[in-house]
């Protein structure tokens, strides 16, 4: 079994249910499956978090970072806390002001909001497009463009994201002894404060859901906390949308109402992974902001899944609203804002695969020609042949195909069915026969010339009859019939209106008790059934009878009362 130890997003294997739901919605493909159970690759993975927003088992988790926080401020160090403006999204527009007294409780001396990184970015990044244009704040498109799609490394701006501006800016306003927590949606960020070039900023990233866990255990209700302020600095009005599809472009007082054709925002997997499928030529871009999560930083893994993603993009426009005019002024710090880039070398599991293997592999699953090539993406890729080529790279299964597996139980079945001593016939609703294997023939000596008789032609019925009738859901006798002494069970299949009949030759065995016991039974219920028939026979006679039958016994009884009597004059 695989270990995973250091990845932000892992796979809790005892809550694995073997559903490929993970894989079908994973955007590069970074699942592997072995014996049934899905595994995070980590250097394929991007750190989207879309396997642990997708998962119904919640098998697909985030790593808590919680402990090494609570280390932190345990230790008597001076920690701060930055709060990414998708916050409101999290906590509820009308518990936004309580946050901050919720965080003090908890340990943190100094409480502002990554708004204020997000400002000063998007001032970085729009003074010039030359060195770039791919707005680079989500570091799960970071991520991407440099594991899958290197030749467009080009176009990344080369400015550091929000969370990491804010890191480097609270530590130039209190000093490089604090030590800084961004708190947020997003799994990617845990990997983004990890890079060697960043931990000068960031000292650990929490989720949402990781801190309302945390609260929770110190019994921190959030709606009796007192309203207090955060300490942030500047015009952060337009900064707040950040986290919302076109909150940077909107941040930077760039118009986009999606007719640009030459400014762009998109979220969703989808639409990143599109419009970075274009070649560098086909770029002709002045500015693209991408945001990896559907409807953008709202959407992000860590935050707690019940609420509605409406409701959060109105609470993050609510309090953007309700805080506006809210400043406080301060020199602004000289930061560090330059980021640089790499591609990832030699990425494990792509590797090209011949076409020859990609076949072979087809047509093992049954899959050799194109008509059989269903491509219905039950597996979690989108074609036959993406899975064949994830199989002969070691990340799928051929058991991972529905369509196969159903085939391969169909085919032990009937094998089972075809091979076994017992004779077994399947009747239609009407008691006409359907199938019959090999030993059932063999044992009454017909073929399948007698597919389409009614079961009686054959043999007795009676059993059938009961089960058409509703009299019961199964019945067994012991016959014997053509010199065949047998053992028949016979049962009704409801949903398909089917009946079937199970046969075993006992000619040549002897009986054990139960049979011995099934034979009496069998008996006794026959020799019940014959005296109930006579019984109304004699009932039904009497009825014609009726009269008669009294007058004959008076004759009788006469006649026997005078042979009496004869009797007894005689020995007289």
């Amino acid at each position: 079994m695989k270990e995973e130890i250091q990845n932000v997003v892992y796979t809790v294997t005892a809550n694995c249910q073997d559903c490929y739901r993970c894989v079908r919605v994973c955007p590069v493909k970074a699942i592997s499956v072995a014996e049934g159970q899905a595994y995070i690759e980590d250097e394929l993975c991007i750190k989207c978090g879309t396997c642990v927003r997708e998962c119904p088992q919640g098998a697909k988790t985030i790593r808590s970072s919680l402990e090494q926080v609570k280390q932190l401020i345990e230790s008597g160090r001076k920690v701060a806390a930055s709060v990414a403006p998708s916050f409101a999204a999290a906590f509820h527009i009308e518990n936004c002001n309580k946050l901050p007294s919720a965080l003090r409780q908890l340990g943190f001396q100094y409480i502002s909001e990554t708004a204020e990184g997000a400002k000063r970015i998007t001032e970085e990044s729009f003074k010039n497009t030359t060195g770039g244009n791919l707005c680079t704040a989500c570091p799960t498109v970071v991520e991407y463009v440099e594991k899958y799609r290197p030749e467009h490394l080009s176009v990344l701006i080369p400015v550091v994201s929000p969370m990491v501006a804010h890191g480097r800016l609270l530590k130039e306003r209190l000093g490089e002894d604090w030590a800084v927590v961004f708190i947020g949606p997003c799994a990617a960020k845990k990997q983004e404060a990890a890079r060697p070039e960043n931990r000068d900023a960031i000292d650990c990233a929490l989720t949402f859901t990781e801190l309302i866990e945390w609260m929770e255990e110190e019994g921190i209700d959030l709606e009796q906390c007192p309203e207090s302020e955060f300490e942030s600095f500047g015009d952060l009005d337009q900064a707040r949308l950040f986290p919302l599809q076109g909150g940077m472009l909107k941040t930077g007082g760039i118009q986009c109402d999606g007719t640009e054709p030459d400014v762009i925002h998109i979220s969703g997997a989808e639409d990143v992974l599109d419009v970075l499928a274009l070649s560098p030529s086909e770029w002709n871009y002045k500015v693209v902001e991408p945001l990896f999560c559907a409807g953008g930083c709202i959407n992000g893994p860590g935050f707690p899944k019940e609420r509605n993603l409406f409701r959060r993009k109105r609470d993050v426009i609510a309090y953007a609203k309700k805080a506006s005019g809210k400043k406080m002024t301060r020199e602004p710090a000289e930061i560090n804002l330059n980021a640089a880039f790499r591609p990832h070398e030699d990425i494990a599991g792509q590797e090209e695969i011949s076409e020859s293997v990609i076949q072979e592999i087809l047509e093992s699953t049954g899959k050799g020609s194109p008509e059989m090539q269903l491509n219905c993406g039950a597996c979690g890729y989108k074609t036959c042949r993406d899975n064949a080529i994830a199989v002969a790279r070691g990340m799928a299964e051929t058991e991972m195909c529905v369509s196969y597996m159903r085939r391969l139980a169909q085919q032990r079945a009937d094998r089972i069915i075809e091979t076994t001593p017992n004779g077994i016939v399947i009747l239609d609703k009407t008691l006409h026969i359907i199938s019959m294997n090999p030993a059932f023939q063999k044992m009454f000596m017909c073929n399948n010339n007698i597919i389409g008789k009614h079961i009686s032609y054959l043999l007795d019925s009676d059993n059938y009859e009961k089960l058409a009738s509703g009299a019961g859901e199964q019945f067994e006798s012991i016959r014997t019939k053509y010199g065949v002494k047998y053992h028949e069970r016979t049962y009704a299949l409801r949903d398909e209106n089917q009946y079937v009949g199970v046969y075993s030759d006992l000619t040549k065995f002897r009986f054990d008790g139960d049979q011995i016991d099934l034979i009496k039974k069998q008996t006794l219920e026959q020799a019940k059934e014959l005296l109930y028939h006579q019984i109304r026979f004699s009932q039904e006679m009497a009825h014609f009878l009726g009269k008669s039958t009294a007058q004959s016994e008076e004759i009788v009884n006469r006649i026997m009362e005078l042979y009496e009597e004869n009797v007894i004059r005689h020995d007289d």
